[in-house]
């Protein structure tokens, strides 16, 4: 965000980290009769699409990598988007939001992926416009593939209602998808919880720490995410009957931000478990030797006192006395380890 420090508001400033590559326009059509997909669109093809556009057809467009932010610029032009509009959506790092202008609803949000232990965000925007639905994408899971298939569908539902069902349904599947993240953290939290309780090394309490910033993270986004549904709830430009679509995701927010904040708090008691998992270690240690030091204590008062060089103890000079000595030195730490087993000691 450093590069937009001293430019003016509106600037188009690309804030991503993907390397600057072209746009892909692709723009679906559909009515309840027919579906067209025109893939790789130019810019002057997409200019002739949103002129003649046809009341009766929805469109959707896509437009992904932004990394291009003068590409980008030129084809918000063509939908008339405000210059504040076109830096939110160049700016990766912007929080999720909704905000109303008086033609259309600009949307935010942030879709998540967890590999290999790390959390990663993919930031995509919407404009809802009467019949069009435009995305911005920095990266969408294979643009939505399975949305559509729905679309291939005749008898889908979907074929037959608005943008903004379609809207709602992107939306889901993006909320959804954080569930699939959530078990995948899930998984690696019983998987900690194991190591510490078994085997605690250094490396699990990093492990910790890591994923209390994973999750630390995640919150960071569900939560603008439950407000950015709530502003199109009670949003006087949806259809009232599609605000339960969007309440059904917001519902799954609601249940999200429960999953996460009952994983914080079991990774918040593992530090409590892994010094006490050291704790019980190191009494197991001290109580072994003790028990050494114990059993080796009268043996070295009998050695210690039968090494004295005294001419008075004559005893020492026969052979008997050596063996019953050495008797004696086995009997001892045998009577003291089933002593030590009748006291429970270990």
């Amino acid at each position: 965000m450093t590069e937009k420090i001293g430019l003016a508001p509106g600037s188009a400033i690309y804030t991503g980290k993907i390397e600057v590559a072209d746009s892909l326009i692709q723009t679906i059509t559909y009515n309840k009769v027919k579906m067209n997909v025109n893939k790789n669109q130019s810019y002057e093809e997409l200019e002739t699409t949103y002129k003649n556009i046809a009341q009766e057809n929805v469109y959707w467009t896509q437009i992904e990598p932004i990394s291009n932010q003068t590409q980008v610029a030129k084809i918000s032009s063509i939908f008339e988007l405000h210059s504040l509009v076109v830096e939110d959506i160049l700016s990766v790092a912007h929080r999720p939001i909704t905000e109303e202008y008086d033609d259309h609803i600009f949307i935010i949000i942030k879709y998540a992926d967890y590999i290999n232990g790390s959390l990663s965000f993919s930031q995509i925007s919407f404009i809802l416009k009467d019949n069009i639905l435009i995305s911005f994408a920095d990266y969408s899971p294979d643009k939505f593939k399975n949305i559509q298939k729905r679309l291939e569908k005749k008898d889908a539902r979907i074929r037959n209602e608005s943008s903004q069902y379609l809207l709602a349904t992107i939306l889901d599947y993006i909320v959804d998808n954080y569930f699939v993240v959530l078990e995948s953290i899930g998984e690696e939290i019983e998987d900690l919880e194991d190591e510490i309780i078994n085997n605690p090394t250094k490396n699990s309490i990093e492990h910790v720490h890591k994923l209390k910033r994973t999750l630390m993270e995640l919150k960071k986004t569900i939560w603008p995410t439950r407000e950015l549904l709530n502003v199109l709830i009670h949003s006087d430009e949806i259809e009232s009957k599609y605000h339960i679509y969007f309440k059904d995701v917001y519902e799954h927010i609601i249940n999200i931000v429960d999953i996460t904040e009952g994983y914080r708090d079991t990774i918040s008691s593992f530090l409590d478990i892994y010094l006490s998992t050291l704790s019980n270690r190191m009494n197991e240690i001290m109580k072994t030797l003790s028990i050494i030091s114990t059993i080796f204590i009268p043996l070295s008062f009998l050695t210690g006192y039968f090494g004295m060089n005294f001419k008075y103890q004559t005893i020492l000079e026969s052979q008997s006395a050596f063996n019953y000595s050495n008797i004696i030195m086995i009997l001892i730490p045998v009577g003291l380890l089933l002593y030590f087993k009748m006291r429970k000691w270990f």
